[in-house]
């Protein structure tokens, strides 16, 4: 197998092995951390891209597999008869075709275990985002209870010295009106006293 098959090969174990990973139920938390490294860090990003260019390589050796696999398919019927007399030659023939088929093979499996794994990565990103949402949502919700419980407690404070202020002004306004009944009554009784001075001026001043 030539170098470029045989990296195509150990690209194809990696998959699988980054596959099988996406696939374990690790913790959300180990998760999240992995995913935020592979989003965030400028070494994956150059990873990826130098990953797409190998598989652009990989696509035009998917190509010349299949091209190659149809002209052994389009030279078998055309020696039969040779090939009944020259067994070697039926032997290579049936080698080459295994070849092109192993290839074809490795390169497809290769070209669409990549295009699943980019596919699962971007369903779990959009999951772990979903889940950060949710949780950021909750905790936001947690934090609209506590301010709608300090508000309701404020309310009650509010109201409690509402009723404490309605309670004093009631007692001041009865205070009120016991001070101009008194008001009242002294000035009552001061016209009154007058009134006896008055009179007993009067009568004094007859008496003399």
């Amino acid at each position: 197998m030539t170098i470029y098959y045989t990296t195509t090969f150990f690209i194809l174990i990696i998959e699988m092995l980054l596959f099988c990973i996406l696939v374990i139920p690790l913790p959300s938390r180990w998760r999240r951390v992995m995913f935020k490294f592979a989003s965030t860090s400028p070494i994956a990003q150059r990873a990826m891209n130098g990953l797409k260019i190998i598989f652009g390589f990989i696509f035009v050796l998917f190509i010349d597999a299949v091209n190659r696999l149809q002209r052994i398919d389009q030279h078998e019927p055309e020696d039969t008869s040779r090939q009944y007399h020259d067994y070697g030659y039926e032997a290579s023939q049936k080698a080459r075709k295994f070849y092109a088929q192993r290839n074809l093979y490795l390169t497809g499996f290769t070209l669409f275990l990549s295009l699943i794994l980019e596919r699962t990565s971007a369903l779990i990103f959009q999951m772990l985002r979903h889940e950060e949402e949710l949780e950021n949502t909750k905790k936001e919700q947690l934090l609209s209870k506590e301010d709608e419980r300090r508000l309701l407690d404020m309310e009650k404070s509010y109201e409690i010295k509402i009723k404490e202020l309605t309670e004093e002004l009631m007692e001041l306004q009865k205070d009120e009106r016991d001070f101009e009944n008194l008001k009242k009554q002294i000035e009552q009784q001061t016209a009154e006293y007058n009134r006896l001075s008055d009179e007993r001026i009067k009568l004094s001043s007859i008496k003399e």
